[in-house]
């Protein structure tokens, strides 16, 4: 019989790759004199380790969408197990996203649309766009509620990944501008460094999520994998009979 690992070995070893290569990003910066947010900003490796973490949770999702697929016996028109089509759409949306920067230049096409002035808080478009994606996601769980209750063992890895986005988000509304940060330190430099510090900490925070997103996918391929393990022995019971 195939054993998997629990929830909590998945935590431990999602939370130790994330820390091995976020502190390879600082390692490498304080080795070579470098500015840290070089490896943080949008074009460093630390975003296109984002990326292939998002696009991993993508496929998995597509693999228990299969999987419940083939052994979900419903009449419904549009069945509850499409929820892992739907997230496996939606998390390859997310890692085009962190590529191609698309929140951020819809960010500026409703600038320009709505010939808006740019301010320290229209500024924000960017984030709330982000923060309009954790709702619609929240919306489709809940839409699912009954096919999410077959996972159970996973919550606690969602609840963790939507925490940290949510934390996430939070940092990103903090350095999106400059002028919150300013305002609170009246030293231009300590200043400068709060905020850069602020803006790694929002892409590891975002790794983190990521990476629970991740987690969370792999504990539910594997209780949909047992699942289907026991359908396709009782299947073979029947048939024998």
């Amino acid at each position: 019989m195939q054993k998997y690992c629990s929830t909590r070995k998945i935590i431990s070893v999602t939370i130790f790759v994330d820390i091995l290569v976020l502190g390879s990003a600082l390692l490498i910066a304080a080795l070579l004199n470098q500015n840290p947010e070089k490896h943080f900003a949008e074009s460093g490796y630390i975003t296109w380790f984002s990326f292939l973490k998002i696009l991993a949770a993508s496929y998995l999702a597509w693999k228990i969408f299969q999987t419940r697929k083939s052994i979900a016996r419903v009449n419904s028109w549009f069945p509850s197990y499409n929820l892992w089509a739907i997230l496996s759409f939606g998390f390859l949306f997310l890692g085009l996203d962190e590529i191609l920067k698309i929140h951020e230049n819809l960010d500026i096409l409703i600038h320009d649309f709505f010939q808006i002035c740019e301010t320290a808080i229209t500024d924000r478009i960017d984030s709330l766009i982000v923060f309009a994606y954790a709702l619609i996601g929240i919306n489709i769980l809940f839409w699912a509620k009954s096919e999410l209750k077959k996972f159970k063992p996973a919550f606690s890895l969602f609840s963790i990944a939507f925490a940290l986005t949510l934390v996430m988000i939070f940092l990103d509304l903090l350095t999106d501008t400059h002028d919150f940060v300013y305002w609170l330190f009246d030293n231009h430099d300590l200043a400068h460094t709060v905020h850069s510090s602020l803006g790694i900490a929002e892409e590891c925070f975002k790794v983190f999520a990521a990476g629970m997103f991740l987690a969370a996918f792999l504990r539910c391929l594997q209780i949909s994998q047992e699942n289907y393990g026991r359908y396709a022995l009782s299947h073979d019971c029947q048939t024998a009979n």
